[in-house]
């Protein structure tokens, strides 16, 4: 499964309400950005932070809908438009 898929899956089941399930995989998530971080183009550096903030405060604040907003469209959206960047 691509990285874009599971923020897409985990988004998905964050407006179904299983919140608590996807809560714990949100952790996940983030580590398998981490190791992507020195591959982003400088432009994914510099809005990547912006975005876990704000998901990261969707999560604190239990805006589930939100978080879900910020997963399936900023970040899938900005993972995309690394990807297509670094094609040749």
């Amino acid at each position: 499964m691509t990285l874009s898929t599971s923020v897409t899956d985990l988004a998905l089941r964050f407006r179904l309400g299983l919140s608590t399930e996807a809560a714990l995989e949100l952790p996940m998530l983030m580590k398998r950005l981490l190791p992507l971080w020195p591959t982003l183009t400088p432009t994914t550096q510099q809005q990547l932070p912006r975005v876990m903030s704000a998901m990261l405060a969707c999560q604190e604040q239990g805006d589930w809908l939100g978080l879900a907003d910020w997963l399936e469209y900023e970040l899938v959206q900005l993972l995309n438009q690394d990807a297509e960047s670094q094609r040749p």
